[in-house]
């Protein structure tokens, strides 16, 4: 596994407990695409945290041609990106991605 992918993966696995420990009637499904992406020709790596129920989802894409980038997409099952923003690496914390989660699936909750 590529160091960066390592690293952000284990940011994102570890906002998503802190996530789950504190909003156990949202659940999440995480997931990593280290070569599906490369099979439909895109040089990047993703990790995914899928949210089924609010059809949610949030993607941390890694490019190889920007190696200290992770772009955060937000968007839904099926795939459609909604909105997408690039960040330092070196920001991208589990408090940052924890506040991206809260912001994208409990914002949008349905009450």
């Amino acid at each position: 596994m590529k160091p960066n992918l390592k690293k952000i993966s284990t940011i994102v696995a570890a906002a998503n407990d802190q996530f789950d420990a504190n909003n156990s009637r949202i659940d999440t499904v995480l997931g990593m695409i280290d070569s599906g992406l490369r099979k439909q020709g895109i040089q990047a790596d993703a990790i995914t945290v899928d949210c089924i129920p609010l059809d949610k989802k949030i993607v941390f894409l890694l490019h190889d041609q920007k190696p200290d980038i992770v772009t955060i997409a937000l968007g839904n099952k099926a795939g459609d990106i909604h909105t997408s923003k690039d960040h330092p690496i070196e920001d991208v914390t589990v408090e940052h991605v924890l506040k991206v989660m809260q912001e994208t699936l409990l914002d949008s909750e349905s009450p």
